[in-house]
């Protein structure tokens, strides 16, 4: 693009303090993002009155309950903020309005609870005002004669320590929340445009008028209706060295309608954290060549460099590494070769270590899942390999894996369909799959972020 794809402005070919141009973090930089694009947004734009401001921090913040507890690349340190949820007892069936921050699994607001069976007062309260508050109750509770002195009163500051506690956390991430849809939805737009899609074919989703994003009911959440596929989540933080990543996934896809006409639309499948997926529909009447999956993945947690060193690359493979990393011939221009290639290599060393290949990296779920089957024989999955090679595999024979068929098409008889009006029909009727599915990624997710946490601190 030579112009802001929000305000329409002219852009230039480099990038200085001088330029309204620079370059886009496609992912939010305040969640791990990595991913950088010249030539689609102005500065003032990107920035804090507009579309940073206005989406990308507020989208980031929603994101601080994970961003704060894991071993992240981060430019600043910032303050812990607590994500409301409610948490449901499986003991008992209870519910608790409740705020996690910092791994302290508190309730909302000071409550307390007596059980009259076994003689005590749980007081919930931070540790702020746990002392004057459980006088309180205690107080209350004897004079109304409700309890006497024989009852033991406890205060609960942290709910997560204590087993009979157990439960599922809900957490307020819903697709009615405008920041949420913005949010994935600009990401998708972005990517998009970094990889060839013209202006035209996404001007529905920007209001120049305005200044802002078309999002609304853009989003679809992902749900592996594909035995296979729900294998795969269900044992991702398992199988996947790279569960804790951002992924974006740009598709087409050709759909006949019921009166037979053919349509061809647009999507950017988002997933971030290993944990929130969603679809966002691009276009519903793409018009263009058709696209297989174009990808970029990224891992968050701090890793080991993979080294390239790049005074030993030739000009034609330094220039290609300087495309992949937003280094424009601008930007080296008046350095010498040895300055060149020593910033070149700065930014690939702080990138590279979080880049991998998507393909790939499913690839050796897969080969892990099959593997994992033969070796240890289990039944449940065992009988699964026949529709996992089906479904990855076109010619097992030649070892020939087709990553378009993930989280995009599955196989059904001889055809090949879209996966996108399977998801949107369960998603319409059967709303609580989706529901059940939301739970265990979190689950997941803070399994992951806890055993992390665990094996940082014995380092």
């Amino acid at each position: 693009m030579n112009n802001c794809y929000l305000c329409g402005c002219d852009l230039e070919d480099h990038i200085d303090e001088s330029t309204v141009n620079h370059f886009e973090h496609v992912i939010p930089q305040a969640i791990g993002g990595q991913l950088t694009v010249r030539d689609i947004l102005c500065k003032t734009c990107g920035g804090h009155e507009r579309l940073g401001g206005k989406i990308d921090k507020p989208f980031s913040d929603m994101f601080r309950l994970i961003t704060d507890r894991i071993d992240m690349k981060r430019d600043r340190k910032t303050q812990p903020v607590p994500l409301k949820a409610k948490l449901k007892v499986l003991d008992d069936g209870s519910e608790f309005e409740v705020h996690l921050m910092e791994n302290i699994l508190s309730t909302q607001k000071p409550n307390f609870h007596v059980d009259y069976e076994k003689k005590r007062v749980q007081v919930f309260a931070n540790k702020k005002v746990a002392k004057d508050y459980k006088k309180k109750v205690e107080c209350d509770l004897i004079q109304s004669g409700k309890i006497d002195s024989t009852y033991i009163v406890e205060v609960v500051s942290d709910m997560s320590e204590h087993p009979e506690f157990f439960g599922t956390l809900e957490i307020p991430f819903k697709l009615d929340n405008k920041t949420f849809e913005a949010g994935f939805a600009k990401m998708a737009i972005e990517f998009a445009l970094s990889q060839g899609i013209p202006f035209h074919a996404l001007s529905h989703l920007i209001n120049r008028a305005d200044l802002t994003i078309n999002s609304e009911g853009r989003l679809l959440p992902y749900y592996p209706i594909f035995k296979p596929e729900e294998v795969i989540e269900y044992l991702r933080t398992s199988l996947d060295e790279n569960f804790m990543s951002h992924s974006l996934v740009l598709f087409s896809q050709r759909q006949i309608q019921e009166d037979g006409t053919e349509t061809k639309q647009l999507y950017c499948f988002v997933e971030l954290f290993g944990t929130f997926q969603h679809f966002v529909r691009l276009n519903d009447h793409y018009v263009g060549d058709n696209i297989d999956p174009i990808t970029y993945s990224q891992k968050i947690i701090n890793t080991k460099l993979i080294l390239v060193d790049m005074t030993e690359l030739r000009p034609k493979e330094l220039l290609i590494y300087m495309d992949e990393l937003g280094i424009s011939l601008a930007d080296i221009d008046e350095k010498s070769d040895e300055e060149a290639r020593k910033m070149i290599q700065r930014k690939y060393d702080s990138q590279n270590r979080y880049i991998f290949d998507y393909a790939e990296n499913t690839k050796r779920i897969v080969d892990k899942i099959l593997m994992d089957s033969i070796l240890n024989s289990k039944e449940v999955i065992t009988s699964m390999i026949p529709g996992i090679v089906y479904h990855f595999y076109r010619d097992p024979d030649t070892d020939d894996f087709h990553i378009l068929f993930f989280r995009s098409r599955f196989i059904d008889g001889n055809g090949l369909y879209s996966i996108i009006p399977a998801i949107e029909e369960l998603y319409a009727g059967e709303r609580g799959k989706f529901h059940a599915y939301t739970i265990m990624k979190f689950h997941e997710l803070e399994t992951f972020i806890n055993e992390n946490s665990a094996r940082r601190k014995t380092k």
